[in-house]
């Protein structure tokens, strides 16, 4: 019988990060975003949350829908009132993001603690593309593990055992929240798919398009760092991350001029050092 392990391990690692090593954790997970816009249409909707516990940081998150033509919505708890026992509705909706940050979005405290925005232009799940639904911990058959609320699964349910193909269900988190196993309750809904800083790992490959797995998806990825800035910056990040492409996708993501470039500086180096060498060696032969 699996017995899953206590939150608070995982909490309290999230806890111990500095927020420099959230942010770097972040920008090495965001890389692989690319791969999930291989499977979303154009101007698609995306729940994001707010990293208020220690989560991997969700700015990204915003700023790649920003980049990528995405409207982006935060989930708002008790919007459909209170139940008989006088508890929130568990089932989210979600608000519109208006803003380039989301330390700028107006929020006040839910009584659960979690910051939240004022109702307006809200929708349901089910009108969304993509749920980045935060985590605790997650095993490598896409159980997740929630803070225990069940808001997440009660939310997404019914469309989870209806088929439905919406919204894809994405786990956001590092990588020492991935554990072999996690015990699943009969309720609680998997995720489709999961990013970390290693990577993107999808649960269900029975749901996805065969084609879309034997695309390439080398062009997202130059576009996506063409955005970061110029080609030093570019080639710094690329090559300081471990990428899951194959050779004939970074032949394609490798700018050829440039590394044409390097080749010629080494080759005229090597040249200039052929007769400094071939002196030292004169120099000491015998007399």
């Amino acid at each position: 019988m699996t017995t899953n392990p206590p939150r608070r391990q995982f909490t309290r690692l999230r806890r111990q990060l500095t927020d420099g090593e959230r942010r770097q954790y972040a920008r090495m997970a965001s890389l692989y975003l690319v791969k999930l816009q291989q499977r979303l249409p154009p101007r698609a909707r995306i729940g994001l949350y707010y990293d208020g516990f220690g989560e991997l940081p969700t700015q990204p998150l915003l700023d790649w829908c920003q980049r990528s033509g995405y409207r982006a919505y935060l989930p708002v708890v008790g919007s459909l009132g209170r139940d008989n026992k006088g508890d929130d509705d568990k089932r989210l909706r979600f608000v519109p993001i208006y803003h380039s940050k989301l330390i700028n979005v107006p929020t006040y405290i839910h009584r659960l603690g979690m910051p939240q925005n004022r109702h307006r232009h809200l929708l349901w799940a089910t009108e969304l593309n993509v749920i980045i639904c935060p985590l605790v911990a997650v095993d490598k058959q896409g159980n997740r593990m929630g803070m225990g609320g069940g808001f997440y699964d009660t939310t997404l349910g019914r469309s989870y055992q209806s088929g439905a193909s919406r919204p894809l269900k994405i786990g956001w988190c590092y990588d020492f929240q991935v554990v072999d196993k996690l015990e699943r309750q009969p309720w609680d809904v998997p995720l489709d798919g999961l990013i970390t800083p290693s990577g993107l790992m999808w649960f269900k490959p029975t749901h996805i398009d065969e084609s879309e797995l034997e695309t390439s998806s080398a062009d997202t990825v130059d576009t996506y760092l063409k955005s970061l800035g110029n080609d030093n910056k570019r080639e710094k990040l690329y090559y300081s991350q471990e990428q899951s492409f194959d050779s004939d996708e970074l032949s394609s993501v490798i700018n050829e001029a440039r590394l044409n470039e390097l080749l010629a500086q080494s080759d005229a180096f090597l040249a200039s050092l052929s007769g400094e060498i071939e002196d030292f060696e004169d120099d000491n032969k015998d007399p």
